[in-house]
């Protein structure tokens, strides 16, 4: 079923993105794994996913609100998947990056969040480059933004390069994220934009550095 044919329950409605808002991206991130943001937003792709919703989904998305709690949802999926050997996290995770990329003002922060799917698919003994394929047959629209990342190079999708490390928590397996390699790539990247391109995206860098504790 499509449009108006879709079922009124899989529809879905402003009620339904509650769990990709309210607190900071950067505190959801940090809660243990699993959470009950991260059930109501498995919920949510899974609604969006069964009723054909995703481009739906798209359009209620703000970039600095709900794609970057979907962007944090991923990482946290792809340690879940390593704790549980499952699969279906790992894709759960990649399809919430990818829609996340969609509605993100700089995709340079998507791509950071894909190194921990990427790693995730090798310790599965799956095929990373497959995943990443399936997820862009799944999302079209994505499709550009995750075959770009399947034909990096090895190093460019380093785990620490793209800052990152794995460690342990006392739930078990956990990527953590490292905010000194995250300034050095944000720095790096900003420092090369033209001027105007700089002063537009000012404001979101003095925020990234007063959460992370640089300012």
């Amino acid at each position: 079923m499509t449009g108006d044919e879709r079922c009124p329950s899989d529809r879905i409605e402003l009620a339904d993105l509650v769990c990709l808002t309210g607190e900071s991206s950067i505190h959801y991130a940090d809660q243990t794994i699993p959470h009950e943001r991260d059930l109501a937003i498995v919920a949510l792709l899974g609604k969006a996913q069964r009723g054909g919703g995703l481009e739906q989904l798209l359009d209620l998305i703000r970039p600095e609100v709900e794609a970057q709690t979907l962007r944090a949802f991923g990482v946290r999926m792809a340690s879940l998947a390593v704790r549980r050997a499952e699969p279906d996290l790992l894709r759960l995770g990649l399809l919430a990056v990818a829609v996340a990329s969609l509605r993100s003002r700089d995709r340079r922060d998507d791509l950071l969040a894909l190194a921990p799917l990427w790693r995730t698919a090798s310790l599965l003994r799956l095929d990373p480059s497959h995943e990443f394929t399936a997820a862009a047959v799944e999302l079209p629209g994505a499709a550009e933004f995750l075959l770009g990342w399947v034909d990096r190079t090895p190093q460019r999708q380093d785990l620490a390069e793209m800052g990152f490390r794995e460690s342990t928590d006392e739930d078990g397996f956990r990527y953590i994220a490292d905010a000194t390699v995250f300034r050095r790539i944000l720095e790096a990247d900003y420092a090369r934009r033209p001027r105007i391109i700089r002063l537009l995206f000012a404001r979101q860098r003095r925020r990234w550095l007063r959460e992370n504790g640089f300012d």
